[in-house]
């Protein structure tokens, strides 16, 4: 299959942030394993936004009204990351080709952990006693880099209300091969819910959670930014994601990119 233009840019954007390593008793800091959906907050202006494909592969996204939740209005980690088995076509705008994101279900009942795979990374996920939703670690389809988070990543409380802000940090750990590095990596994420919209995608016209985040990453000399909004159907999940990415290398910007993905119909559950 044909890789589509935003596996490319990873690819570039993996090559910039290369040139950042660092030799640290002969280890080396690897800047390649950076985070992708999850998603940080690109706030929307103005009532409605629109934006179609134009490459036939059925991507589009209106958003037709914003208002802001209700100030009693919660949500539960459950609906902001579902456990479950599944395998979703999804399309970005702009892209020719959609692609598949498969969910598998690795842990117990009173243990969840589930992974996340799609053509640039994998994810491994655990939803702790409490309800905690936590990201464990990344690996790089690429090149095989795995990226640790220490502790896991904090991606949701077990209910998030409306007007509070969820914020996890971790120490990065790089492990590349027999190599691991610890140079003083460290990644941070909030996120919020920001509005309750109503919005038209491939799978129709309807309401939405919008939940904005955002990720950063600092190594020495060099630090990653990425602000996402996400739009979630209670029930169903995400729905549609838009998102925009700063690399820093040594004061310099490398790469600004933006994208906004889609799921598409016929996704279900896997045998």
């Amino acid at each position: 299959m044909m890789r589509s233009t935003n596996e490319v840019a990873q690819q570039h954007d993996r090559a910039a942030l290369a040139g950042a390593r660092l030799s640290t008793a002969g280890t080396v800091l690897t800047l390649i394993t950076l985070i992708t959906l999850l998603l940080a907050p690109l706030p929307l202006t103005g009532c409605a936004t629109t934006q179609r494909d134009d490459h036939g592969n059925g991507a589009q996204f209106d958003v037709i009204t914003e208002q802001a939740p209700d100030v009693d209005a919660e949500v539960k980690s459950q609906v902001l990351e579902p456990t479950r088995a599944t395998v979703e076509r999804w399309a970005a705008i702009g892209d020719s080709e959609p692609f598949e994101i498969r969910m598998s279900v690795t842990g117990s009942a009173e243990n969840e952990r589930w992974t996340r795979s799609e053509p640039s990374t994998t994810r491994v996920f655990a939803r702790t006693a409490t309800g905690d939703v936590i990201l464990i670690e990344q690996t790089d389809a690429s090149d095989g880099a795995t990226t640790r988070f220490i502790p896991p990543l904090l991606l949701a409380p077990p209910l998030l209300r409306a007007g509070q802000e969820c914020t996890g940090t971790s120490v990065v750990q790089t492990i590349r091969g027999d190599a691991v590095d610890n140079d003083g990596g460290r990644a941070q994420r909030t996120v919020k819910l920001a509005s309750n919209d109503r919005i038209r995608t491939p799978l129709g016209e309807f309401n939405a959670l919008r939940f904005d985040a955002v990720f950063t990453m600092k190594v020495p000399f060099a630090s990653m930014r990425r602000e996402t909004s996400t739009w979630i159907r209670p029930g169903d999940g995400p729905v549609a994601i838009r998102s925009v990415e700063k690399i820093l290398v040594m004061g310099v910007v490398p790469r600004n990119r933006s994208e906004t993905r889609v799921r598409l119909p016929a996704t279900g559950v896997t045998p």
